[in-house]
């Protein structure tokens, strides 16, 4: 069964995970979602978000630490 492990609204740093997730051996998917959100008198605005999902759960906590160490290496 899949994970949902990472969720972002930046389009580039979720296709930089996924392609280091990928290339660490992890099988990921990827969802875009649409969300609206307002943005006061001119209407609604529509921001996308990805999904990254795990497809096994039993290398879930090895992706996620393989995750954090990317985002604060980045940060």
């Amino acid at each position: 069964m899949a994970s949902k492990i990472y969720t972002t609204k930046d389009q580039l740093l979720g296709s930089y995970l996924r392609n280091l997730l990928e290339s660490a051996g992890y099988s990921v998917l990827t969802q875009h979602t649409r969300a609206e959100s307002p943005l006061g008198a001119a209407g609604l605005s529509l921001d996308w978000t990805s999904e990254l999902w795990l497809i096994r759960d039993s290398e879930l906590a090895d992706a996620r630490e393989l995750l954090q160490e990317a985002l604060a290496d980045s940060a």
